[in-house]
C-alpha cells in the first residue's frame, strides 16, 4: 500500500535533486528517506530514480509517477481547504507567484488592504519569470501566478484580470522623439532595449517588431538588458539611449521629469493580459477569490474591460 509520507519523501527528492537535501526538508535521517523511496519502487517494481546522476534525476516512468504523486498530494490537501473555507474566518497561506514587470507596480496596489482585511492569511511572494511561475504551479511550490497571458499552455488555467496598454519610452534626441503617437511599425528591432529574453515582455516587445516570438540574428538589439527590472530599462531611456516598452501600471508613478518621454500608441493599441494562472483542480478557492477581488479593487477601472482598438500581445506568439 503506497503511503502519504512515501508520496511526500517522493516529490521531496524530485524538488531538490538530492536523497540528503529531501531528507534534511522532511526533518528525517537519509537512511530514513531513502528506504521509503526504495519500498515504494519495490512495490512498483520499477526505479523511480536515476541515482548515478547528480543532481538526481527521475526516470522516465518515475516522472509519470512523480506527476501523479504532486496531484494526489494536491486532492490530500484539498480536503483540508474544504474543512477550512466553511470555517467563518478566512485564514490559511497563499503562495503567490509573480512577473517581475508586473510585481513591484501591482503588489502596492492590493497587498497592505489584502493583509488588513483579512489578518488570518499569509502570503508569500516570488518573483520569478513566467516559466518558473507555470513549473511551481506544476510541482505545487505555488498555489497561484499572476502573469501575462495567453500561455498556450493547456495544463494551465487562466483568469483574467485586466488589461494594460504598452507606452512607448523614447529617449530625448531619438528620431521618434518629435512623435506625439506611435505606431508598432515605427518600431525598429536594433533600437529597442530588451530585458533578457527569458521574460515574456521581450517575447511581447519582439512581437510588435517582428510578428515573432525572438528577435532574429539579423535584427537583434544593440542592447539587451539581462535582468527582470524595468526601472534599469526607464534609467538607460532616461540617460539618452534607445527607447523601450513599458506597461501602464509601470508609469502611473513617473516623476514629471520623465513623463515627456512616454508615447502613446495609436490604435490598435498593443496591451498585455494580465491573469491570476492555477494548475490542476480548484484547491484554496476561497482563498484566491479574495486575492481576485484585492486585485481588482486596486487596479484602475479603465484597466478592467478591453477597451475598442486594443491589439492583446501574448505572452508566446499564437
Amino acid at each position: 500500500m503506497i503511503s502519504h509520507t512515501q508520496l511526500e519523501y517522493l516529490v521531496a527528492v524530485d524538488r531538490h535533486g538530492s536523497f540528503s537535501e529531501a531528507a534534511a526538508r522532511c526533518f528525517v535521517t537519509q537512511p530514513t528517506l531513502s528506504m521509503q523511496i526504495q519500498k515504494l519502487e519495490a512495490e512498483l517494481g520499477v526505479a523511480l530514480f536515476d541515482r548515478g546522476r547528480k543532481p538526481v534525476a527521475a526516470t522516465p516512468i518515475g516522472k509519470a509517477v512523480i506527476d501523479r504523486a504532486y496531484r494526489t498530494l494536491r486532492e490530500f490537501k484539498g480536503i483540508v481547504e474544504v474543512v477550512r473555507e466553511q470555517r467563518e474566518t478566512v485564514s490559511g497561506e497563499l503562495r503567490l507567484g509573480i512577473i517581475p514587470t508586473l510585481g513591484p507596480y501591482l503588489l502596492p496596489r492590493f497587498i497592505p488592504d489584502l493583509l488588513a482585511s483579512y489578518p488570518e492569511i499569509r502570503v508569500t511572494i516570488q518573483e520569478r519569470p513566467t516559466a518558473d511561475i507555470v513549473e511551481g504551479l506544476r510541482r505545487d511550490v505555488l498555489d497561484v501566478g499572476i502573469a501575462a497571458t495567453p500561455l498556450a499552455d493547456k495544463s494551465i488555467r487562466e483568469a483574467p484580470l485586466f488589461y494594460e496598454p504598452f507606452y512607448g519610452y523614447v529617449s530625448a534626441g531619438h528620431r521618434l522623439a518629435d512623435k506625439k503617437r506611435l505606431s508598432t511599425e515605427d518600431l525598429a528591432p536594433d533600437e529597442m532595449i530588451l530585458l533578457d529574453s527569458g521574460h515574456c515582455l521581450s517575447g511581447q516587445a519582439s512581437q510588435l517588431c517582428t510578428g515573432t516570438q525572438d528577435l532574429s540574428n539579423e535584427a537583434s538589439p544593440r542592447l539587451r538588458f539581462v535582468g527582470g527590472s524595468l526601472e534599469g530599462l526607464m534609467r538607460i531611456v532616461e540617460s539618452g539611449h534607445g527607447i523601450t516598452l513599458l506597461p501602464e501600471l509601470a508609469v502611473t508613478n513617473l516623476p514629471p521629469a520623465f513623463k515627456g518621454l512616454l508615447r502613446p500608441f495609436e490604435s490598435p493599441v498593443p496591451v498585455r493580459e494580465v491573469s491570476l494562472i492555477t494548475h490542476g483542480d480548484g484547491v484554496k478557492t476561497r482563498l484566491l477569490e479574495i486575492l481576485r477581488r484585492s486585485i481588482l479593487d486596486g487596479v484602475p477601472d479603465g484597466l478592467k474591460v478591453k477597451g475598442s482598438g486594443w491589439r492583446i500581445i501574448g505572452a508566446k506568439p499564437a
